[in-house]
């Protein structure tokens, strides 16, 4: 019962994570786009992609890693939710919460 629980919270937080980099891919792109003119006129265009870029392939990379480590280590991080989540439960059908 428990590894079912334990997949469908990571399955939760993956899910999360792939959409919140999409998110920032999207912002990033469309920051881009409306800030184009400005960039050309100032002559920064090429910075200003590189830079971010940088930070967009960052921020992907960095969740990829948060994913792979939740992904091995899922076990310990989300049971010591469920325990506590768990408890909570129990104290609130004996009415002590």
């Amino acid at each position: 019962m428990q590894d079912a629980r334990v997949a469908a919270m990571f399955g939760r937080d993956r899910a999360a994570a792939i959409l919140a980099v999409a998110l920032v891919w999207l912002v990033y792109a469309f920051t881009f786009w409306t800030m184009r003119q400005a960039c050309d006129t100032c002559g920064v265009t090429l910075l200003v992609l590189g830079v971010g870029a940088c930070v967009v392939l960052l921020n992907t990379a960095a969740i990829a890693a948060m994913i792979r480590h939740y992904r091995k280590d899922r076990d310990a991080i989300y049971g010591t939710d469920l325990y506590y989540l768990d408890q909570a439960r129990a104290m609130r059908r004996r009415g002590n919460a």
